[in-house]
Order: C-alpha cells, then structure tokens, then sequence
C-alpha cells in the first residue's frame, strides 16, 4: 500500500500568526476530488481513546524515557476545523506539504478561526480512517518520528476536525487541531464528487502544458467529429505520488488554421472538404495543437438496372442511393473508351431519381452506358467509382 506521512507540532499555548504568501502569481484550479466525510468522522472515537487510554505516552527526547499523558480531556469535534481540514485535504492532493498550494502556511487556512493554538497532521494512502489513525499513532518510532502522535496527545488542544478526500484513487487525510473550541454547528455529513478551487503559486509549478486527449482527429467532410477534451498537465513541488497533477482545462478556446477544410462549431470541428488542418487551441496562459484530416466522402455506388434503346434515345434506369448521395451522372458513348467527342454526359440533380430518357442520340447506334454517385458538400463534389457498363442500340 502507497502512504505517507508529514506533522507538525506546536506548543499548545503558542500564539500563532498567519503566514503571508510569498508575492507571486497564483491562480485558482479546479481540483475534482471525492469528498467522504462519513469515514473521517469515524476517526474522533479513536483519537478520544487514545488520549483517555493506557497508550497516551510519547517518547521524550533521549529516547529512554517517556512522558505518560494523564488527565487528557476528550477533544471536542469542530464542525470549523473539519471545514479547513477538508479544503487542506484537496490541497495536500495537489501538493503533499504543510505549505499550502499557495505558498503561504497550513495555519493560514485557520486563520479566519478564534484560536491560539493550532496543529496539523496530514497523511496520504492509507485507504481507512483506522489505518491513517494507526499510523498517525507512530507506536514503534522514536522522538523525532512521533509528531503526529504528540498532535493527538497535545493538551494544549481542545478540538479537532478531520478531512478526508480521493483524487486519482489516492486517499489524502488531514487532522486539524485547535483552541479553544470555535462553537460552529454542525454540519451534515459530505461523501461524493465535489469540484475544489485551489489556488497554486506559479512559484509551486515547475512546468504546465496542455494535453489534449487526442493528438490528432479524422472526419469525413460534411460530417463532424467531437472536439478532444483538454486536461492541464502540472508539475508541482511535493506531488505525491510523484506525477503530473493533470486537470481539466479552463474553458479551452479552439481556431482552426483553415475553416474552409475543418471549421470549428461549437464543441465540434466540421469537415468541410478533403485536405488537412491545425486547430489550435488555448486555456490557462498555454496553448497546444491538433491536426485534423478531412477525408473525402465516399459515396455509395450504384448499378444500371436496364438500359433499352429507342428512337435516337435510351432509357436508362438505376437502383437508388440516398445516403450520402446528392444526384447521378450517366454517361452514354459509342465508344468502349468514352471518349470525349463520343460521350454525352446527363446528370441527374436528385439521389431520389431512378430513371432518365438520354434523347438527341444517333439512330442505329451501339451506344456504352455507366453511371456513378455524387455528392456535393460546400461546392465540393465528391463522386463514387463507375458502375459497369451496360450497352444498348437506338432505334
């Protein structure tokens, strides 16, 4: 199993100022995470059986004796507290560190509390309430390695509040401490999908890109194919695990270098005739590209049924094709070649047709007859290959 942890321990009548973020851009992002409240809540039984149980010691600082922790009272749970531990959940999700995302303090999202002391312990991985409290307990470690547990016996602390978030099925935990109590009513209870804005300093961020989920797209013109979505790839000081932070971009903005072959509508690009195209697209200060191939339309071919001859005429008749079809052509020559000065060429201007008269023919003449599909897309005309040849003589 993934975990790890991280504490901090302050003396609990130590008055605590808000630390300022550095000066530096920031922006908001918008972080999905899976709230569950229900199993974090489960955690303050735990954490109050602990501090009035026989295991309430720690190691003092020559690792040969302890401190036993007698008379601790239970802490109170804090609906304020559990408010910051959640968002400092989202937050450690982006960046696993007692600086926020932001640059500025842990403290700093309890600062808009009345309290004189505050702690926090964070963790990461543990896929229970029980298993991120058990390691949290640090019962085989020595001084140094016993912060969290010395959080949870502090008795300068009178209240707690716990936060407990999944992003990328990676569970992220957050025990905050305080005094006095901030007297917030309670809340009701929050498990499910919430979206978190998360401020982070460019200053948190080594690099940024924008990863399209498809690299390139192909659409037949005159139809359309969906827009790929966009996620924001981050790579973000104290990561942890130690990835990319990938989020979905803000309000991507596409253009296409050439709309007369792939036009943008909407959340679609448009094929409008065969050829190639970049598409551009641009969210949060980046911008990226795609390459669209439009592909010509094929329409369906078709077949004569019957060609018969008669007076310096034919009568032609063919099996009807609607899809992706426009109208016929039908080309009738006294030569095997079709040759231009032999050939009269008909077209027919509706796909639902199934028949034409060919007049102004010779008399008496072997006449060769083929027909294909058309279809017209935005002045473009795309034709499918010819039938086979049927023949005929005028009377």
């Amino acid at each position: 199993m993934i975990s790890g942890v991280l504490a901090v321990a302050l003396a609990a009548t130590m008055t605590i100022p808000p630390t300022q973020p550095a000066e530096a851009a920031t922006a908001d992002y918008q972080v999905p995470v899976t709230y569950g409240q229900t199993e974090a809540r489960k955690m303050i039984d735990m954490i109050n059986g602990f501090r009035t149980g026989s295991d309430a010691w720690y190691w003092n600082q020559d690792n040969a004796t302890k401190t036993t922790c007698a008379n601790l009272g239970k802490l109170t749970y804090d609906y304020a507290l559990e408010q910051a531990a959640m968002l400092r959940a989202a937050e450690i999700a982006v960046s696993f560190s007692h600086t926020r995302p932001n640059g500025g303090s842990c403290f700093d999202a309890l600062s808009s509390l009345p309290l004189y002391a505050m702690g926090e312990n964070i963790a990461a991985g543990q896929t229970t309430a029980a298993s991120a409290f058990t390691s949290w307990r640090e019962d085989n470690y020595g001084y140094a390695g016993q912060g969290h547990r010395r959080n949870m016996l502090n008795s300068g602390f009178t209240a707690v509040g716990i936060g407990h978030v999944t992003f990328n099925g990676v569970h992220y935990w957050v025990q905050n401490f305080g005094s006095p109590n901030t007297g917030a009513p309670a809340t009701a209870v929050a498990d499910g999908a919430r979206t978190v804005p998360v401020a982070i300093d460019d200053a948190m961020i080594s690099q940024k890109a924008l990863k399209p989920a498809k690299a390139s797209l192909t659409v037949t013109a005159g139809k359309s194919v969906a827009l790929p979505l966009v996620n924001l790839s981050l790579t973000v000081r104290d990561r942890w695990p130690s990835s990319p932070l990938t989020l979905r971009a803000s309000s991507p903005v596409w253009t296409s270098s050439n709309s007369s072959v792939a036009a943008i509508s909407g959340n679609t690009v448009v094929g409008k005739k065969a050829g190639t195209a970049t598409l551009t697209v641009k969210a949060n200060g980046l911008q990226t590209r795609v390459k669209v191939t439009v592909k010509a339309v094929k329409p369906p071919a078709t077949r004569l049924a019957s060609v018969k001859g008669a007076k310096k005429s034919l009568k032609v008749k063919w099996k009807k094709q609607t899809k992706n079809v426009t109208g016929y052509e039908i080309w009738c020559s006294t030569s095997k070649k079709f040759t231009k000065k032999t050939t009269v060429k008909k077209a027919v201007k509706k796909a639902k047709t199934t028949s034409l008269t060919v007049k102004k023919l010779k008399a008496k003449k072997t006449y060769y007859v083929k027909i294909r599909t058309y279809h017209k897309i935005d002045g473009k005309k795309y034709c499918s290959k010819w039938s086979s040849v049927k023949k005929a003589k005028t009377k």
